[in-house]
């Protein structure tokens, strides 16, 4: 089996601090870490700018990053998607029985805004009825916002509550879950981490040379392979309601032996500042 490699940009985007800012020599340590050479995570830094997920001071090891409003935004956005995991394996959300219902038509000459609301409805999950209509059973009104921005969803977004949708093929909950988020394609995604847990449950080595990752090189790449994988699952997953799901729900499991094994690896690396995103909620920390 190959050597697994972390993404260019999976290393880039675990190394910001709290306050959004991260060493580029503390990126390119944890980087080489994970076995990557510089030149892929220059050439990553160069599309997140290029994206205004972040901007650069300075150059070389002595530079700085500093995530943008956007991509706080985006950051802020993946910490929720995290927590209601989290809430929903804990049995903390359950689901209120709506649907949500989003329309919009946007005229040609405003294209942007209308790709920006189909790629932000794509991304949290919701799914299209028919042509400018998408579905969710959750709440999207506040990230739709903060993704596209006030004055879009102002002018063009129509919503709706349902207690019953119906239609070809489906009728009741769970059957309209299986037909617009089919369990095959979520459970696909989740295959990665299945790996990744495998691979650090067999025992990834925890010794060797330690830098500024503040940690070993092998608990460095461990953590960055869950993450990564971590994160992929989590970008594929609606996380649909558990009443909308069959019981028990593998992804679930998944996730909670994720948490474990994260948890793990922060008592071995205190000061990794890789993902902090991914650390339990601190009421689970006690």
């Amino acid at each position: 089996m190959p050597e697994y490699k972390p993404a260019p940009r999976t290393v880039v985007e675990a190394c910001f601090d709290p306050r959004g800012t991260a060493s580029l020599d503390y990126v390119y340590d944890v980087a080489a870490a994970a076995g990557l050479a510089d030149q892929p995570v220059r050439l990553a830094v160069r599309r997140l700018e290029a994206a205004g997920v972040l901007r650069q001071e300075g150059r070389g090891r002595k530079g700085r990053l500093h995530l943008t409003d956007a991509g706080r935004l985006r950051t802020d956005a993946d910490a929720r998607f995290i927590a209601l995991a989290h809430a929903q394996d804990a049995g903390l959300a359950p689901w209120d029985g709506l649907w949500r219902l989003y329309a919009f038509s946007v005229p040609e000459q405003r294209r942007a805004e209308r790709d920006a609301l189909r790629t932000a409805l794509t991304r949290l999950g919701g799914v299209p009825l028919a042509p400018g209509t998408y579905v969710s059973p959750h709440d999207l009104l506040r990230e739709l916002t903060d993704e596209t921005s006030q004055s879009t969803v102002d002018s063009y977004l129509i919503t709706a509550e349902a207690t019953r949708l119906a239609g070809p093929g489906f009728s009741d909950p769970a059957t309209t879950a299986e037909r617009l988020w089919p369990a095959a394609d979520t459970l696909a995604a989740y295959g990665p981490l299945a790996d990744a847990l495998d691979h650090a449950g067999r025992g990834a080595p925890a010794d060797g040379p330690t830098g500024a990752a503040h940690g070993s090189t092998g608990l460095v790449a461990t953590a960055l392979r869950l993450a990564d994988a971590f994160g992929h699952a989590l970008e594929q997953d609606p996380l649909l309601p558990p009443e909308l799901r069959p019981s028990p729900w593998p992804p679930a499991r998944l996730r909670h032996v994720f948490q474990e094994r994260w948890t793990a690896i922060r008592e071995q690396a205190p000061d990794l500042s890789l993902f902090r995103a991914f650390d339990p909620p601190a009421a689970e920390r006690g």
